[in-house]
């Protein structure tokens, strides 16, 4: 692990913004009009996991698992366009935090389109050198490949970064890429003990995130 951060990575949904319990609505919503009942193993299955378009397919019987994600992303940004999402507390901040020391991005397992919709409606962008998407790699988290296209894009080593992450499958994917991973469970403390033992802190929100990333980023961040 380096002795320098050099960037912070976040996670969008559960981390940054509001929208695990928007987008279980949606899934259990679109699951219930195509005859499958929504539950704790469907959570589990999509929590974190940019293939949830794949599950959701499956059970529901579709072919495509393109058309439900145009289908649920159109839901999802009915949703932003209402002021029915929100940001997290202290979200904002802990975002600010980083982007004054270092570079700052987003890595999320969700569509472009709907990453986009979040950042623009919210103002965000202006924050991030970099924004990786669902689309922009072939193999989306728990694989780590978005972490590291990400560290790629800002020519730094995938060791010298923290990622910002709420989901299991999310501190996995970036603890993989050797970044050193800022947790903050969305829906509790990590389902395995393990998950907890891969994140160098473990956070209960994002203002106390922000306290610990602000004594790292002093400490260990370039000069």
């Amino acid at each position: 692990m380096s002795e320098r951060v050099e960037a912070v990575l976040f996670d969008l949904d559960g981390t940054l913004a509001a929208t695990m319990n928007p987008w279980d609505r949606c899934w259990s919503d679109y699951a219930a009009r195509h005859g499958h009942r929504w539950g704790e193993a469907d959570r589990h299955r999509t929590h974190g996991h940019g293939d949830w378009a794949v599950h959701l397919a499956r059970v529901c019987g579709i072919g495509r698992p393109e058309q439900v994600v145009a289908d649920c992303v159109d839901l999802m940004l009915e949703q932003v366009d209402t002021g029915q999402i929100a940001l997290l507390p202290g979200a904002e901040k802990l975002l600010a935090t980083a982007a004054e020391r270092v570079p700052a991005g987003v890595v999320s397992a969700s569509p472009r389109r709907f990453v986009h919709a979040v950042l623009d409606h919210f103002d965000l962008r202006r924050s991030l050198r970099v924004v990786v998407t669902r689309e922009d790699r072939a193999q989306t988290k728990p694989h780590p490949a978005p972490w590291l296209h990400a560290a790629s894009l800002l020519s730094v080593d995938p060791r010298s970064c923290v990622a910002v992450e709420d989901s299991a499958a999310g501190i996995r994917s970036a603890h993989t890429a050797g970044m050193r991973v800022l947790a903050i469970p969305s829906w509790g403390p990590p389902r395995h003990p393990a998950e907890a033992d891969l994140a160098a802190h473990l956070a209960v929100d994002a203002l106390q995130a922000d306290r610990w990333l602000r004594r790292t980023l002093t400490e260990m961040s370039p000069v």
